[in-house]
């Protein structure tokens, strides 16, 4: 039988509480600890029969739901509810809560360090007394699993701004897919299958539109179990909880496989939003934002798009709202939408699309322009060295190259596998530490769209450039990648063909160094870049194996670099010699 502080703990936890450390002498004993910091701090206060206690594991997510006791003809519209959480060390953090049909809010958190958390709400109507000063505590205890996410903690920019890492510094290595109609085309089960084989093959991002990308998909106006994402219109719009609850579960099951999810918060989120109307922007990217401050997200405020007012508002709206989640932006397969988010203060991270010329401009009313692989080639190249150059630094993140077609892999000059994975390697080593990845069939899930046929989702699913994508994402976790800056002046007698462009970045200190050939037989290094004594090794990038071939390579003058025969690209790894 429980006895005390242990069985006030047990029978004040709320039903349904998510909860990663089972009852008995573990909670005992927790509870115990917990009697002692409580006490101390004179929180005991909190365990009034108002409050409420619930635990949770760091980094995982934590909810607790509220009924309001008002009468509210459109809740979603009518009642905003900030939160406070307050951590062990007294800092605060300042969040929000968002109804989820009939009279029930909810709040979510994550949080980052073990201890005793407290939290209060703030309802916008004082005289909800269901929603306003509610108050709780949530004991928290150190996440034991493996995995990645919950381990290492939500992601932020790097002390250089150059890379993504984790809460504790760890690296993050951005290989992204873009399944970006999947919260409204797929099924659960679909996409957990999605997940599963993207997880097998190293990716660590999952790309998705909000509202389902439904414009391009068919005009769908319903996710696959039949729930609009929005109902009602004008003062009486509000979102349809049924969708978002679907959201929640693909999200959830994401970040379970250890998925970053990037959700892209505005451009017609749902069929009936008004995505001119600004204040009901800001107010749909808050709601999000508060719905999924429990999850691993990244957020844009736009979509294939250039900057508007709208952007704006969803930017400093989900600024505000997701303290601990950063902000991008995918701006149309163009430089200048990328420049201008740069220089956007909420924005953490600069994205890009360079598979302009891949197939075709659908913002165009032209028939599709013709195939121009040196197109894509340059933007691979050129727009991530522009944008790494700009200060203060960001991380530049590539979030769109060439896709994969697989309907015309077998039409002569459009076979994907080989400018997809290109596209990673230029990238990479032009000061984009991240790529995400396209394939038709997985990002309109199987249907067809306007200017394509459909092609089947599971077929594209384990198409040929999956594996180079798993291959690319090897060899840079093999690496220290997070140290190497874009070196391309050292190739010596460079190609003035784009396909056919060498690409070199290298470390600060000169003891790693990669470059890429695309299509050449060999590569001339000047060495006096270097400050000490190199190995070298090649990669192929199709097979995934290495052959070493140089040793004890001198830091002066010029070294040509002989591609192994029979390789169609190659990748040059350049290390320092060890001691004797």
């Amino acid at each position: 039988m429980r006895t005390g502080l242990g069985n006030v703990l047990w029978f004040m936890r709320e039903p349904g509480t998510r909860t990663d450390c089972p009852p008995g002498k573990k909670l005992r004993a927790q509870a115990a600890a917990l009697h002692a910091g409580l006490a101390a701090a004179g929180a005991i206060l909190l365990l009034a029969a108002n409050a409420s206690f619930a635990e949770v594991a760091t980094w995982t997510r934590w909810e607790h739901s509220l009924t309001s006791k008002a009468d509210y003809t459109a809740p979603y519209q009518q009642v905003s509810l900030a939160v406070t959480y307050t951590a062990p060390s007294g800092r605060e953090f300042e969040c929000c809560g968002f109804w989820d049909g009939g009279r029930t809010h909810k709040i979510r958190f994550m949080f980052r360090q073990s201890g005793t958390w407290s939290w209060k709400t703030t309802c916008s109507n004082a005289r909800d007394s269901g929603l306003h000063e509610q108050r709780g505590a949530v004991n928290v205890v150190e996440y034991a699993g493996d995995n990645r996410l919950f381990r290492n903690g939500h992601l932020k920019v790097s002390d250089n701004g150059r890379h993504l890492a984790y809460a504790n510094g760890k690296p993050f290595l951005w290989i992204g897919d873009t399944p970006w109609s999947a919260f409204i085309t797929a099924t659960q089960n679909e996409w957990e299958r999605c997940l599963r084989n993207r997880a097998d093959n190293s990716f660590t991002v999952v790309q998705v539109h909000c509202g389902g990308c439904w414009e391009w998909v068919g005009q769908l106006n319903t996710d696959r179990l039949g729930n609009p994402p929005f109902s009602g219109s004008g003062s009486s719009l509000q979102w349809n909880p049924a969708y978002w609850r679907q959201v929640d579960r693909k999200v959830q099951a994401a970040n379970d496989l250890g998925l970053l999810v990037y959700v892209y918060a505005v451009r017609q989120p749902g069929p009936g939003f008004p995505a001119d109307d600004v204040p009901q922007v800001a107010r749909f990217a808050r709601n999000l934002a508060a719905r999924l401050m429990g999850n691993f997200v990244l957020y844009s405020p736009m979509a294939d798009d250039v900057w508007t007012p709208q952007a704006d508002a969803a930017g400093q709206a989900l600024h505000r709202t997701a303290p601990m989640h950063m902000i991008s932006a995918h701006p149309r397969f163009f430089l200048e939408p990328a420049v201008v988010s740069h220089g956007r203060d909420y924005i953490d991270l600069v994205g890009l699309q360079t598979g302009e010329g891949w197939q075709h401009d659908p913002y165009k009313k032209e028939k599709p322009l013709p195939w121009s692989p040196s197109l894509a080639a340059r933007n691979a190249i050129q727009w991530p060295l522009a944008l790494y150059r700009l200060r203060p630094a960001k991380p530049v993140i590539n979030q769109e190259g060439p896709y994969d077609h697989p309907p015309y892999s077998l039409d002569s000059g459009r076979a994907a596998p080989l400018p997809t994975r290109k596209a990673g390697y230029w990238s990479f080593l032009s000061g984009a530490p991240g790529l995400s990845y396209g394939c038709f069939g997985i990002w309109n899930w199987g249907r067809p769209v306007r200017w394509m046929p459909s092609y089947d989702f599971q077929a594209a699913l384990d198409v040929e450039s999956v594996r180079h994508m798993k291959l690319l994402a090897e060899f840079f976790g093999s690496i220290a990648w997070w140290t190497l800056e874009p070196a391309h002046e050292l190739v010596v007698g460079q190609s003035d063909d784009w396909m056919r462009k060498m690409v070199l970045a290298k470390s600060a200190s000169g003891d790693l160094a990669v470059a890429y050939l695309p299509d050449n037989a060999q590569i001339t290094v000047d060495m006096t870049g270097f400050p000490v004594s190199m190995q070298a090794a090649w990669f192929n990038p199709l097979s995934g194996g290495y052959q070493p071939v140089y040793r004890a390579i001198s830091t002066t003058g010029r070294r040509a670099f002989v591609r192994p025969s029979g390789w169609q690209d190659a990748i040059l790894v350049l290390r320092k010699q060890p001691a004797d």
